[in-house]
């Protein structure tokens, strides 16, 4: 060999390494392009799953890695929740750690949508290069469609789901270089390590359903051909030839592939246990423990009448969220590369390599999983796995396994393409004509199926662009035939113009201002306020009381005009409308907004292992039962504020409402969000009334069920304390200053003067105003009203002080529920309850209950008071210390003053002084779950479930110390598990270097030899 030949072999290799870069660069360089609004303009997502959910829970997880906490436990949603265990967060995935410490949350978010675009990208490149053996052509094909289709596209906010599907190309490549790859033991053991580690990053990413797919696609993937030949092998000729299994039957070849595929899931998921364990432990009090209702999980399915849609771009309206799912288009171009790679199908050319032979029909077999499992309710066969597999039974959306599909078309047009650039086929008129009328058919189906399912439409400029983009197509296949590699790039430009175009119709397009997502609200930053809990929980703080929001978000933000001067020069009128949603969702502090700014709230959001189902259970408290969200939401189902006993009970010290239902009249503002409903002898009284200079009261009321009352009846007392010991009483009379709510004929009384019709949902109800007025100015300090009317009831809607002088006014806040002020009044209301339990405080009655329903029917009594018993369950091993050190507490009241005093509170931590004349049981009204443990003065303590979801502990008579940690087992068993598949990679791996060393080592040896015998 000459000098001048070794330097040529040298340099080739890295030649085309440089080529093989600038291919990666360009796709890198395209997703740029695509997601520059996120990417390199620094907008956010205002809409969807990354904004109230993604958005809030990295901004935890930046709070907790930035102070050098791993954050186990969730205080400001669903009332505590785990945090590490619930996997959609991704705490213990590795990619997210560095762009934790570094960036804001909103900006990790979009780093790591962008990184894990590019990874999809290189990965499925170089699954096209080393398993469908392409050229750079092809598997550009396949990364481009892979990343820039718009599956990948429309998942962007589904944070994890994106970041696992990045590894499944490498996965797919990984696994076929273990089992039908390089014949060096070394190599196939590197990729063996390699598949291990990729899936327990999938595992780790946190997005169940899509490692559940992943997995799934790659056992169809390894086993599905080597099923298919030994039905095949009657009496034909095997595929399987001499380049490595030509020695092996089809059973012993099927058994090594379980057990390369049961070697690296075991690998894989010891690797993640870390993860897994803790979830597995939250899933089993989850509310998904014994899977989903049916209904949920076959919602999302992909209909037959949408499915053409799903497969072209739409280039003008905006996916609507319910298809949002349902979006797995490649462009009219890449559809047409799809079916050279079917008419030129390797599996029909008996010649291809084995392992060609092997993607091929995988390929084929995962594009028919996918379409076939996503079809969902529309498919009898996946409603039997729905009803009884686990796995199928335990997730919802089936048109998630679009992915397959997806992947499955990548690669397909990559073959197409590599063929058309190679020159390995010609389009002939006949083969174009075919895939002309399969096109029309397909955009007909699309339209069609578009309105008789759901009776809407496609826009006409969607059509214009499927007829020019299939003219545009046809042409350039056409042009193939003379001058095949230009025209290949020709149709691999109108592709990436084709999905561009798509793009805009895609939630990310519509990216806003990032003030959208990082500037405070009023509504917000008076709950900080008054909670001084600044950029999160304080350490050594008493904990911040919760809050309940019950706000629609239907109201126009009062700054509207402003943010239209602000932003509406640079941004969209779609990015403009979302920046005006968001603004409101933080306004109503939408779930899982709270966490954002570490304010408490009692709901949250979570469409995956949370909430816990107890926390379902206790929404039955508040809610009806047909109105409980398995997903946690309260804000959306609550109409009224709840009964104060169980806001007291959750620690809730302030309500947001809207303003949506409050009245205007004769120039006075009422709030009509509270209010009291009051038979006989029942009284409501005003718990707050801010000092206001007035000559009368306004009073908007009802009466229900007193149809019968004649005019003049006495219907109630309101009295008026003026100071100084005086006193104004007024009396209300039916037909004169309210009337029947429901006025009909048959009504004795007249009706009163008529103020509006502001019943929600019920505008055929009558709300009446009347004036009370008093001779001089004066400042009221109590505002009472009493009902007196001998049958139903008075409903008082609400009540304003007037100055009729300057036509002023101040409304007030009366409620027969509880004691409440209005704390702050802007775009939405913020009340105080005045009636909050201490997060932690001390009840002297007890009882057990034997299960949760029961626990549920005795806190439901109406002679229920949490802030005096407490419902312990007693499958929890009720034992609590009496005086003597044993026995249970009795029913016994303290003689003296005691308290329960939060003097340290941390997430995972919190101590709390006591004081108490009696035995007592110390309620602390975060969620019970396992891992908390107790000690009481340095004694461990049981932990007892009370009041169906919280927390108490026993504590005798006396001063003690009492803390709470959360240690969960599971952590550490877990982690134990994952250290154990880490030790056993590294040394699988060492002993993969070790032989590549000594194969090197032989190698030259041989040579050297070699040259000495030439010599």
């Amino acid at each position: 060999m000459t000098l001048s030949t070794r330097c040529a072999s040298t340099h080739l290799p890295i030649l085309d390494l440089f080529r093989d870069l600038l291919a990666v660069v360009l796709l890198w360089s395209l997703i740029l392009a695509f997601f520059w609004r996120i990417a390199l303009a620094g907008r956010v997502l205002a809409g969807g799953d990354v904004f109230t959910y993604f958005y809030p829970y990295w901004a935890e997880a930046t709070r907790a890695i930035r102070a050098g906490r791993l954050p186990l436990w969730n205080p400001s949603l669903f009332l505590g929740a785990p945090f590490l265990a619930n996997s959609q967060a991704g705490v213990l995935y590795p990619l997210n750690w560095l762009l934790w410490l570094l960036l804001p949350a909103h900006q990790s978010v979009h780093l790591t949508i962008v990184l894990h675009l590019g990874l999809a990208a290189l990965n499925a490149y170089l699954w096209g290069r080393a398993s469908l053996r392409l050229g750079r052509v092809g598997a550009w094909a396949v990364g481009a469609i892979f990343v820039l289709g718009g599956y990948l596209g429309a998942q962007v906010e589904h944070v994890n789901q994106l970041q696992g599907l990045a590894w499944l190309p490498l996965a797919l490549l990984l696994y076929d270089k273990v089992s039908i790859g390089n014949r060096q033991i070394a190599n196939r053991i590197a990729a063996f390590v390699g598949l291990a580690v990729v899936i327990g990053l999938v595992l780790l990413a946190g997005h169940t359903q899509t490692a559940f797919i992943s997995l799934v696609g790659l056992a169809v993937y390894g086993l599905g051909p080597v099923l298919w030949e030994s039905l095949r092998r009657l009496g034909r000729t095997s595929w399987v030839r001499s380049d490595g299994d030509s020695q092996l039957s089809q059973g012993w070849l099927f058994a090594r592939r379980v057990a390369i595929l049961a070697g690296v899931a075991g690998l894989g998921v010891a690797l993640a246990a870390v993860q897994l364990i803790p979830t597995w432990e939250l899933s089993r009090l989850s509310v998904r423990a014994g899977g989903l209702p049916f209904n949920e999980r076959v919602s999302f399915s992909l209909s037959p009448f949408y499915l053409a849609h799903a497969f072209l771009p739409g280039f003008t309206a905006p996916i609507p969220p319910e298809h949002i799912e349902h979006v797995a288009y490649i462009g009219l171009a890449g559809l047409a590369l799809v079916a050279v790679a079917i008419r030129q199908s390797p599996i029909a050319n008996r010649s291809s390599p084995v392992s060609i032979l092997h993607s091929s029909f995988s390929i084929f077999l995962l594009l028919t999983m996918g379409l076939f499992f996503s079809l969902g309710l529309y498919n009898p066969f996946y409603l039997l796995l729905a009803r009884f597999v686990p796995g199928f039974a335990h997730f919802r959306v089936p048109a998630r396994w679009l992915a397959l599909t997806v992947t499955s078309l990548a690669a397909l047009a990559g073959w197409g393409g590599d063929a058309l650039y190679h020159r390995r086929v010609r389009m002939d008129r006949r083969g174009l004509l075919f895939f002309a009328v399969v096109l029309v058919l397909l955009a007909g189906w699309a339209v069609v199926g578009v309105r008789v399912g759901e009776g809407g439409r496609v826009e006409g400029t969607t059509i214009a662009g499927w007829a020019a983009g299939t003219v545009l197509t046809l042409g350039l296949l056409l042009a193939t035939t003379r001058a095949p590699q230009l025209a290949t790039m020709g149709l691999l430009t109108l592709l990436v113009v084709e999905l561009f175009a798509a793009s805009f119709t895609l939630p990310h397009s519509r990216a806003t201002a990032p003030q959208a997502f990082t500037s405070l609200r009023p509504a917000i930053a008076h709950l900080l306020v008054s909670h001084s809990v600044g950029e999160g929980l304080g350490e050594g703080s008493n904990p911040p009381a919760r809050f309940i929001s019950l706000s629609d978000i239907t109201f126009d933000p009062g700054d509207l005009p402003e943010m239209e001067i602000i932003y509406g020069p640079q941004l969209s009128a779609a990015a403009l409308y979302d920046a005006v949603i968001a603004a409101k969702h933080k306004e109503v502090l939408s779930p899982n907004l709270p966490l954002a700014f570490a304010v408490p709230a009692v709901d949250g959001y979570d469409g995956g292992v949370l909430p816990l189902a107890r926390y379902v259970t206790l929404q039955r408290l508040l809610l009806a039962e047909d109105k409980v969200s398995m997903d946690g939401r309260l804000r959306e189902n609550l109409t009224t504020i709840p009964a104060g006993r169980w806001l007291n009970l959750f620690s809730v010290r302030h309500v947001i409402t809207d303003k949506l239902h409050d009245a205007w009249l004769d120039d006075v503002f009422y709030d009509l969000q509270l209010g009291a409903q009051l038979e006989r002898g029942e009284t409501a009284a005003v718990a707050h009334v801010p000092h206001f200079e007035a000559t009368a009261l306004g009073i908007v009321s009802y009466l229900r069920g007193a149809a019968a009352l004649p005019d003049g009846t006495p219907v109630g007392v309101v009295e008026v304390g003026l100071g100084k010991g005086f006193t104004r009483t007024f009396e209300l009379r039916a037909g004169q200053h309210t009337a029947e709510g429901a006025y009909s004929s048959d009504v004795a009384h007249v009706q009163a003067p008529v103020g509006g019709h502001f019943w929600p949902g019920q505008p055929e109800g009558n709300d009446y105003v009347a004036r009370l007025r008093w001779q001089e100015p004066a400042a009221p300090v109590t505002v009472v009203v009493r009902a007196t009317l001998p049958e139903g009831e008075l409903v008082v809607r609400g009540v304003s002080l007037i100055d009729e002088r300057t036509g002023s006014f101040q409304a007030l806040a009366l409620s027969d529920q509880g004691h409440f002020r209005l704390a702050h009044s802007g775009d939405v209301k913020v009340y105080e309850n005045l009636d909050v339990l201490e997060r932690a405080f001390l009840v002297h009655r007890w009882v057990e209950a034997d299960d949760d329903e029961t626990m549920l029917a005795l806190m439901q009594d109406s002679a229920f008071d949490p802030a005096a018993e407490v419902v312990l369950g007693k499958s929890e091993g009720v034992m609590a210390p009496g005086d003597a050190g044993s026995g249970p507490i009795q029913d016994r009241s303290p003689q003296a003053v005691e308290f329960a005093r939060v003097i340290r509170y941390a997430p995972e931590r919190v101590e709390i002084e006591v004081a108490t004349q009696v035995p007592a049981y110390l309620v602390l009204s975060d969620a019970w779950y396992p891992g908390w443990e107790a000690t009481v003065d340095g004694e461990p303590a049981p932990v007892y479930r009370a009041d169906l979801l919280f927390r108490a502990v026993a504590v005798r008579a006396g001063n003690h110390r009492v803390i709470f940690a959360f240690r969960p087992v599971s952590l550490r068993v877990g982690g134990g598990i994952s250290l154990a598949g880490l030790a056993g990679l590294i040394v699988v791996a060492a002993l993969a270097l070790s032989k590549a060393r000594r194969n090197a080592i032989m190698d030259s040896v041989a040579v050297e030899n070699l040259r000495e015998g030439k010599r």
